[in-house]
């Protein structure tokens, strides 16, 4: 019963859900309310649901009994309201995937049912019952990893002279408004789990196919960040890493990045720095993680 209604629901809500960001109210009823938000920096999405205890329940015990039961019957919805928004790459959300792969929905809804309940509470005035659950982007129980391919495309070396030299790691900066390839606007960057990099002369310089499946499922494609000085960064990125000014960006949604030619064989001219970006081993840094 929860897969046939978290499907429908996926078909419902997905076009009307494709707008929302960060920290959007996505249900808002007599006697419930939901927000999600997703984290990228962190790979997780947050669904915080709360419900109105039942006032004529005589017992707070049973009140609060009959709202969690309630809830959870709910929960398949509001999980199918909460993902469906989230992009994958320039084209797509997921809720735009799942409408058109059943087996890839099937697939993607048992890793969202599975959702880790964070929290569970009433509130201080003991009216309502709130919940908040954790859905992660990647790792084995992570929504993306249906999307990871199952075989690598060898990245080839990239011809032509430049002076390079083995980095540990890939750091774009990609905040502030960049041209739009194939467009006379420019547009802010925006983080999805796939992002693909491409250089000016618009050749792929990577997507998820030319990366390891492992590594995918280990953090997925690239990290997010809003701060060039994160030393976090570093856990990513290494002590070494190869900066890159954005050159623009690419998509029906500007998620790929386009970076400069030199840039491009730096990266492709030796085989540490292929394997870094086969590994993930990529840090973009947005304006905004909405």
């Amino acid at each position: 019963m929860r897969k046939s209604v978290f499907f429908l629901l996926v078909f419902c809500t997905a076009a009307a859900s494709a707008c929302l960001g960060n920290g959007q109210r996505i249900v808002s009823e007599p006697g419930y309310t939901a927000d999600s938000s997703v984290d990228w920096a962190a790979g997780t999405i947050s669904l915080e649901i709360t419900h109105s205890l039942d006032p004529s329940t005589p017992s707070l015990a049973r009140a609060k009994g009959d709202a969690e039961t309630d809830l959870d019957a709910r929960l398949p919805e509001f999980l199918s309201r909460a993902i469906s928004p989230v992009t994958v790459d320039s084209s797509h959300t997921l809720g735009d995937l799942l409408k058109a792969d059943a087996a890839l929905f099937a697939r993607v809804n048992d890793l969202a049912l599975r959702a880790r309940r964070a929290e569970l509470a009433l509130s201080p005035d003991l009216s309502t019952l709130r919940a908040r659950y954790v859905i992660p982007l990647f790792g084995e129980q992570g929504i993306a990893s249906p999307l990871f391919p199952s075989t690598e495309t060898l990245l080839r070396p990239r011809l032509g002279e430049v002076t390079t030299r083995a980095y540990t790691g890939l750091l774009i900066f990609a905040k502030g408004a960049l041209p739009m390839a194939g467009a006379s606007r420019p547009a802010a960057a925006r983080p999805a789990l796939f992002p693909r990099i491409w250089d000016e002369q618009m050749n792929l310089v990577l997507d998820k196919g030319t990366c390891s499946p492992e590594w995918l499922q280990r953090w997925g494609m690239v990290g997010y960040s809003s701060d060039v000085e994160d030393p976090a960064l570093a856990l990513r990125v290494g002590n070494l890493p190869l900066r890159l000014a954005a050159r623009g960006v690419f998509g029906d949604v500007p998620t790929d990045i386009i970076i400069s030619v030199d840039g491009a064989r730096q990266l492709l001219a030796l085989p540490e720095n292929i394997a870094l970006l086969r590994e993930g081993r990529i840090c973009i840094v947005y304006d905004s993680l909405e």
